[in-house]
């Protein structure tokens, strides 16, 4: 393995800057390097962001059996399941796992059943939202984000949601 690979999976476990360990683990995700199995079993350990479980299960699942992805993603099925608990507008992280990148490359590439699995679940909670946040960004299939509505209006339309949901409330 080269030392600069070796050099970014020490950064990505060192650092505690979330966004500096979204672009190692998305870095490392596309380029696959040779014998980064073990990499990316901790990095999903490690994450706490679904997004960023799901990026390491995708470069873990290059190395990986199907028998060997189902139990991790049978823990992040639990864990997308309790996130409208605590997060009832997950549109964020919603977002990413649905773009081009993650779930439709997981599923072309490898149409596990687990990954079906989590898709649906994945939809039916995206679904299950406010339109108010559905469609604001989304990633290419390199995963860059881009915006799909324009900031202002996004801004506005939710100023306008918890108006109304705190009119609601009195």
């Amino acid at each position: 393995m080269a030392d600069s690979v070796k050099e970014k999976m020490e950064l990505y476990f060192q650092t505690k800057d979330v966004p500096k360990r979204n672009l190692i683990l998305k870095e490392l995700m596309f380029s696959c390097p040779q014998n980064a199995k073990e990499f990316f079993f901790r990095a999903f350990k490690k994450e706490r962001y679904l997004d960023m479980k799901l990026m390491a299960l995708r470069g873990y699942a290059f190395y990986a059996a199907e028998e060997e992805v189902n139990p991790l993603m049978s823990k992040m099925l639990v864990l997308l399941k309790k996130r409208p608990e605590h997060t009832p507008y997950n549109y964020q992280e919603y977002e990413i796992m649905r773009s081009k990148f993650l779930m439709p490359y997981l599923l072309e590439k490898y149409n596990y059943n687990c990954f079906r699995e989590f898709n649906e679940q994945l939809e039916k909670q995206y679904n299950d939202m406010p339109e108010v946040f559905k469609n604001i960004f989304s990633c290419d299939e390199f995963g860059n984000s881009y915006t799909v509505r324009d900031p202002s209006e996004v801004t506005s339309s939710f100023k306008k949601f918890f108006d109304e949901r705190r009119k609601q409330q009195l």
